[in-house]
C-alpha cells in the first residue's frame, strides 16, 4: 500500500511589538570555566597548527544558528542539548552569530583572551522561535543485513541497495534480498518485517575459490602466471584466491624450460602443485694457470677460475694475461653434461745481464731483490722494469730497462762513492782543512765521499768551522764559510726582532773553576742556528701577546716576570704568525753563543773579561733593568748575555755527562728548567754559570731570547 508523508512546517514567532524593535540576538554573559576539562581531556580537537582548540559553549534554547569567526576561523561547531560547542583556535578575537529568523549579531568581541584547551560559557538572550512539525506517519520497520565478508552488493526487492553492512527502514511486509560478491557464491532470501521489532539478517557467503601452493625443483625463484596474467610471485608461493574452474598455470625460470600445466580448482579446495623444471644448460668450469682473465665468446667472465651455466652451443674459451701469449679452446656445450676446461697462457720472456764496478752491488728489479752483480736474470716477463743498484758507501743507481721477448738486455754500471763540491770563504784565499787535513786555500774544488765532513778556515788566530753532509741522493754541493755572523729581521705588527746566524761547531762546555754543577768539562758539538741579537723586549712581547706583565715598564726594556710556561704560549703565537719554528735555546746553544761560537776569544763573561764592558748589573749602580743593547756585544754581535735579566733555556736541569755530545737536549724530564746569564740584581754570571728555576715561577729579573733552527 502506497503512503505519502506530509511535512507542513509552521513557524510561529512570538514577539511583542516592543521586542520587534529590539535586537533579536544578544549576549547575556561570557565567562571562563576553570574546572571544565572538556576541551583538554574529554572532547579535544586540534586546529590546523596542531594546537588544542578552546571550546565556547553557547547556551541557548533555540536551534538553527550558524557561526562565523575572525581570520583564525572555526574548527568545528557541534549542536548539543541546550547548547552549541564552538571550537576556535587560541587567540581568536570575535564571533558572528546568524539565525534565519532572529537575524545577525555581528563581530561580538570576547571580553576574555581565548587560550588553548580552555572552556568558556557564552549565554545568549534571543527572541523565541517556535517550530511545529506535523507529520503523517506510515507503518515501517528497520532491516539490517550483514555479510561475511562484508562489501557484498545487495538488492532489496530486486533493486540495488548499496553494499553490506546494510541498514534501512522499510515498509511493513515481505521483502526479497540477494547478495553477490566476486569470488563468492550468490545468496538470496525473504524477510517479513513486522511492527514488533527490527530484523537482522547475518549471511556467511560461501567461497567460489580455492588455494594453490606451488613449488619448483631443483631451484626456487620461478615466476608464476595464471591464464596469461602474472601473479607477481615466485616459487615457492601460495595463491590464496584462485577462482573455481579450469586454469592454465605457466612457470618460468631462466635456463629452464617453461612448465605449462592445466589445473582444476574446487571451491574451498587446497591444491599442492610441485613442479620439476627441466634445465636447458650445462655447468661449465674454466681454470687458468697462471691466473688470467677468462673470456667466453668474447665476453669477460672473471679472473683465475670461473664456474657458471651456459646454454647449448659451441663456444670459444680464452685466457688472456698481460705479457703472456693467450690460450684458447673451442668446445661444444651440451645440455646436462658438465664441462671442465683448463687454459695455460705462455709467458713472453727475455733475459737481463747485470755487471757493476765494483762487484757485489745489490740488484733490485721491480722492487724485488735479485742477488748481487754480476748476474744473469732469466725468464723475465717482457716490459719495462726499474733497476736499482746499491752498495754501502756508494751512490745508488736507478734506471729503467726494457725486456724484449727472446732477447737479452745488458747493463754495465760503475758506482761512485763521492760527489764534486765547491768550497768558498769570505774573504777568499783562506787556509782550508777538511776532516783535519790541510787541502790548500779557498776557493776549493774537489770531491768528498758520502757522509759528514768537517770544514775549517783559518786566518791567524781566527777560525771558522762548518760540518757538511754529502748525500748520495742529491743536496747541497757548494759551501761558504765566514768568520762573521749574518743577521735577519723578523717584523710582526710593526715591531722588529733581530736574529743573528750562528755557525755550528765544537766547544768545551762547562768549567772546572766554578760550582759543582758546571762540571765536568766535556766536548759538545752544535749545529747552525740563529739567536736573538738581544733579549726579547716588552714591545716585542706586546706585539704578540697584547699585554705587558713586566714590573719595569719600557718598550726597549727586556720583558720580565714571565714564567717558562708563559714563554711557551708566546712562542706558539709567534710561530702561528710567522709560519716558522722559533723556540728557546738549548743550554748548549746558549753557552756556545755566549762564548762567541766558532770565533770565540774565550772571555770569562760574554764578550769581555771586564764585567762593566758588557753587563747591566747592581754592582754598577743599577736598580732596575736597562734598555737592551746598552753595553758592548760579544764576538758574534750578541748583547746582554751577561747581566740585565736571566734568560730561560729549553732544557730541564740535570748533571753534565762525562762524554762528548752532539746537540744535547738535556734530561727528558725534571722539576726545574735551566736559566743562564745573570741579571741587574745579581753579580753577572760567567758564560759557564748554570742556574735553575721551576717552570711556573716568574721574577722581575728573568726573561728570555729566541732561537730559530734552519
Amino acid at each position: 500500500m502506497n503512503t505519502r508523508t506530509l511535512f507542513p512546517l509552521l513557524l510561529l514567532l512570538s514577539m511583542s511589538s516592543t521586542l520587534l524593535a529590539q535586537p533579536k540576538i544578544s549576549v547575556k554573559s561570557f565567562e571562563r570555566k576553570e574546572n571544565d576539562l572538556t576541551a583538554r581531556t574529554y572532547a579535544p580537537k586540534k586546529d590546523q597548527n596542531g594546537d588544542v582548540c578552546a571550546i565556547i559553549k553557547v547556551v541557548t534554547t533555540q536551534t538553527g544558528f550558524t557561526w562565523d569567526s575572525d581570520g583564525l576561523g572555526i574548527v568545528a561547531a557541534e549542536p548539543k542539548t541546550g547548547e552549541y560547542w564552538i571550537y576556535v583556535p587560541y587567540g581568536a578575537k570575535r564571533l558572528t552569530i546568524q539565525h534565519p529568523q532572529l537575524g545577525i549579531l555581528r563581530d561580538y568581541t570576547y571580553p576574555l583572551p581565548i587560550e588553548k584547551a580552555t572552556v568558556y560559557i557564552l549565554e545568549l538572550t534571543t527572541a523565541k522561535v517556535t517550530t511545529i512539525v506535523e507529520t503523517e506517519q506510515i507503518a515501517s520497520q528497520w532491516l539490517v543485513i550483514n555479510s561475511i565478508p562484508s562489501g557484498a552488493d545487495i538488492y532489496i526487492d530486486e533493486k540495488p541497495a548499496n553494499q553490506t553492512p546494510y541498514q534501512n527502514e522499510l515498509p511493513i511486509g515481505k521483502h526479497t534480498y540477494s547478495l553477490s560478491r566476486d569470488l563468492y557464491l550468490p545468496t538470496a532470501g525473504v524477510v517479513d518485517l513486522t511492527a514488533d521489532k527490527k530484523e537482522t539478517v547475518n549471511v556467511s557467503m560461501k567461497p567460489d575459490f580455492g588455494s594453490l601452493k606451488i613449488s619448483t625443483t631443483p631451484e626456487p625463484g620461478a615466476t608464476v602466471s595464471i591464464d596469461g596474467q602474472s601473479t607477481g610471485k615466485v616459487t615457492p608461493c601460495t595463491l590464496e584466491q584462485v577462482k573455481t574452474g579450469e586454469h592454465t598455470v605457466a612457470i618460468r625460470l631462466n635456463m629452464y624450460q617453461t612448465a605449462t600445466l592445466k589445473i582444476t580448482m574446487q571451491a574451498g579446495g587446497n591444491l599442492n602443485l610441485p613442479v620439476a623444471l627441466t634445465p636447458t644448460f650445462a655447468r661449465v668450469t674454466v681454470t687458468t694457470n697462471p691466473a688470467s682473465d677468462i673470456y667466453i665468446a668474447g665476453e669477460r667472465k672473471g679472473n683465475g677460475t670461473w664456474e657458471g651455466r651456459l646454454l647449448p652451443g659451441i663456444y670459444n674459451f680464452e685466457a688472456r694475461k698481460e705479457k703472456y701469449t693467450p690460450a684458447s679452446e673451442k668446445r661444444e656445450v651440451i645440455t646436462g653434461q658438465p664441462l671442465s676446461i683448463t687454459l695455460q697462457p705462455v709467458a713472453k720472456t727475455g733475459m737481463l745481464k747485470v755487471m757493476t764496478t765494483p762487484t757485489d752491488a745489490i740488484i733490485t728489479l721491480g722492487g724485488e731483490n735479485k742477488g748481487t752483480a754480476p748476474s744473469t736474470l732469466r725468464n723475465l716477463l717482457v716490459g719495462d722494469y726499474t733497476l736499482e743498484l746499491s752498495l754501502p758507501g756508494y751512490a745508488n743507481i736507478s734506471k729503467t730497462v726494457t725486456i724484449v721477448e727472446g732477447e737479452t738486455a745488458q747493463v754495465t754500471e760503475t758506482l761512485v762513492n763521492s760527489r764534486a763540491v765547491t768550497i768558498n770563504s769570505e774573504p777568499p784565499g783562506l787556509a782550508l782543512s777538511i776532516d783535519g787535513n790541510q787541502v790548500g786555500q779557498t776557493p776549493y774544488s774537489g770531491s768528498l765521499t758520502f757522509g759528514n765532513h768537517a770544514l775549517q778556515i783559518q786566518q791567524g788566530d781566527y777560525k771558522a768551522a762548518k760540518t757538511v753532509s754529502i748525500s748520495q741522493t742529491g743536496g747541497e754541493t757548494s759551501f761558504t764559510l765566514s768568520f762573521g755572523s749574518q743577521s735577519f729581521t723578523e717584523t710582526i705588527n710593526g715591531v722588529s726582532i733581530e736574529m743573528v746566524e750562528i755557525f755550528g761547531g765544537t766547544f768545551q762546555m762547562g768549567s772546572n773553576d766554578g760550582e759543582g754543577n758546571e762540571k765536568p768539562v766535556h766536548a759538545v758539538t752544535v749545529s747552525d742556528f740563529s739567536i736573538g741579537k738581544t733579549e726579547v723586549t716588552q714591545a716585542q712581547w706586546v706585539a704578540i701577546m697584547g699585554s705587558n706583565p713586566s714590573r719595569f715598564k719600557g718598550d726597549n726594556l727586556p720583558v720580565e716576570k714571565v714564567s717558562w710556561n708563559d714563554v711557551q704560549t708566546f712562542l706558539g703565537k709567534l710561530n702561528e704568525k710567522t709560519g716558522k719554528n722559533y723556540r728557546l735555546p738549548t743550554e748548549a746553544e746558549w753557552e756556545y753563543a755566549a762564548r762567541g761560537g766558532n770565533i770565540s776569544r774565550h772571555y770569562t763573561f760574554s764578550g769581555s773579561n771586564t764585567i762593566d764592558d758588557v753587563a747591566e748589573y747592581e754592582g754598577n749602580n743599577k736598580k732596575s733593568t736597562k734598555p737592551v743593547g746598552g753595553r758592548k756585544p760579544n764576538e758574534l754581535g750578541l748583547y746582554d748575555m751577561s747581566g740585565n735579566v736571566w734568560e730561560w733555556c729549553r732544557d730541564w736541569f740535570g748533571a753534565y755527562p762525562v762524554y762528548a755530545q752532539t746537540n744535547p737536549q738535556g734530561p727528558s724530564t725534571g722539576m726545574r728548567r735551566v736559566d743562564r746569564g745573570g741579571s741587574w740584581i745579581d753579580i753577572p754570571a760567567r758564560s759557564a754559570y748554570r742556574d735553575f728555576i721551576s717552570p711556573s715561577d716568574s721574577y722581575d729579573n728573568l726573561g728570555f731570547r729566541l732561537v730559530l733552527v734552519p
